[in-house]
């Protein structure tokens, strides 16, 4: 059977993603202790800002602001695109806490060798559970749906995404590979959920229907 092109860019881009998670496996606690040694920047309005980033309330936020400031976008699209804003975070983090209790490793005791926790300790709790990072997903997702609604924005929402991710290692809660595969989760639902649905790309301040749409 030939493979589309599509499905083989597919393929390559998941086996390249299972190659780099691989590999940070190799260095997790040596990265991690060296991006822990940084906990005297924990603090201050910066840190927090980054850190918020992987929390739904600033979704929340932009996403009443998105309907509040576009009321010259049709209400069906714009239901739509708001909903997406607040949707792609929300999922990530939640595909994120099922992922947590599903591989169940813990989050890093002075960030030695992997723990795994029994299934017969708290089956469904995720707290103590850091593999992915949830809030790395939340961070993630609601950058990758700001990348698809204002394109114009893509560097300052990576930027504030990777920030986020970084708290998480220099607090020491998380491996590095924690928040590789909690960014992982929440960019690739973000793509899903744009796709799923029909999210138009739109430039920054204007309103430009997508290919399907007149």
């Amino acid at each position: 059977m030939r493979l589309q092109p599509s499905t083989k860019r597919l393929i390559l881009l998941a086996g390249l993603a299972w190659l780099i998670f691989a590999t940070l496996t190799l260095v997790d606690s040596s990265l991690g202790q060296a991006l822990a040694s940084l906990q005297g920047l924990a603090k201050g309005d910066l840190y927090s800002l980054f850190r918020i980033w992987g929390s739904l309330w600033p979704w929340i936020l932009f996403s009443i602001a998105l309907a509040l400031s576009s009321p010259a976008i049709n209400p069906a699209r714009l239901r739509n695109q708001c909903a997406f804003l607040l949707l792609s975070p929300a999922l990530g983090g939640g595909l994120a806490e099922v992922l947590k209790v599903t591989l169940r490793r813990e989050r890093p005791a002075e960030l030695g060798a992997y723990v795994f926790r029994a299934w017969s300790d708290r089956p469904w709790s995720s707290s103590g559970l850091g593999l992915p990072s949830s809030h790395a997903a939340v961070a993630f997702g609601g950058s990758m749906a700001l990348i698809v609604l204002f394109p114009r924005l893509r560097w300052p929402a990576l930027v504030m995404a990777v920030g986020c991710a970084l708290t998480r290692l220099i607090s020491g809660a998380h491996y590095p590979t924690d928040a590789y595969l909690g960014a992982l989760v929440g960019a690739v639902t973000g793509l899903v959920l744009a796709r799923w649905l029909r999210i138009p790309v739109a430039q920054l301040g204007h309103d430009q229907p997508g290919a399907n749409q007149p």
